[in-house]
């Protein structure tokens, strides 16, 4: 019997890594990537986390181009892009453990939808706002 489809939330470091193909990624995150790419999972990208990659793909910090994280959002099927909009600002200063408003986007947009965040950040791990993978 098949698994059910999975969803989860991604942080944009695990997004690039997996873009990047980044040994920093664990397996466990790439697993979950691969899964998205074989049509078993979906990924949610946060708006904020895709700024954030795109920036840093521009600026030259990461080893990809902002045409193939636009290519990848806008063509494959098990990438969504999920709004910054008045319900994730809301629910995001509620997460009073966490300081930086990106991770606050993120962890609300997680928590919002209700699926698991994959992330190696240490502060929202260890905040327990949602379950996370690494």
């Amino acid at each position: 019997m098949p698994q059910p489809r999975q969803f989860y939330v991604t942080d944009t470091h695990p997004f690039v890594w997996y873009l990047a193909d980044d040994a920093r990624l664990s397996s466990g995150a790439r697993t979950a990537f691969d899964r998205a790419d074989a049509g078993e999972a979906t990924i949610i990208i946060p708006a904020v986390a895709l700024a954030e990659a795109v920036y840093l793909a521009a600026k030259g910090r990461i080893e990809t181009k902002p045409e193939l994280i636009f290519g990848i959002v806008e063509n494959a099927l098990n990438y969504r892009v999920y709004p910054l909009d008045l319900t994730i600002v809301k629910k995001s200063w509620e997460l009073e453990k966490l300081a930086e408003i990106h991770d606050k986007s993120i962890v609300a947009t997680a928590k919002h939808l209700g699926f698991e965040l994959i992330t190696k950040d240490g502060k929202i791990r260890d905040s327990g706002y949602v379950p996370t993978l690494w």
